[in-house]
């Protein structure tokens, strides 16, 4: 069975303001800021193309030096939030 892969909304933009890296909801008449840490930042890159939890494991493992399991309770934390957000969404 192939893994689920996640994308950036369309409604999404990403915008550095004062040192600040945010996510701006872009739907008319509602107007909403996320924030983003380093690793947000990190997340919203990979993100760029669809991309699945085991290929952001992967790059991560590559990029960073975490173990392998907070490496995996990390990107299940975040994907949750952007999903639940509306920030990214299943392809």
């Amino acid at each position: 069975m192939p893994q689920k892969q996640f994308k950036r909304a369309a409604n999404i933009a990403f915008r550095t303001m004062a040192g600040e890296d945010y996510l701006i909801v872009l739907n008319a008449g509602e107007s909403k800021m996320f924030n983003l840490n380093q690793t947000g930042v990190w997340f919203w890159n990979q993100l760029e193309s669809p991309c699945t939890k085991e290929q952001l494991l992967t790059a991560m493992l590559a990029e960073y030096e975490v173990d392998q399991a907070d490496a995996v309770a990390e990107i299940d934390r975040f994907v949750d939030y952007l999903m639940q957000r509306q920030l990214i969404c299943p392809c």
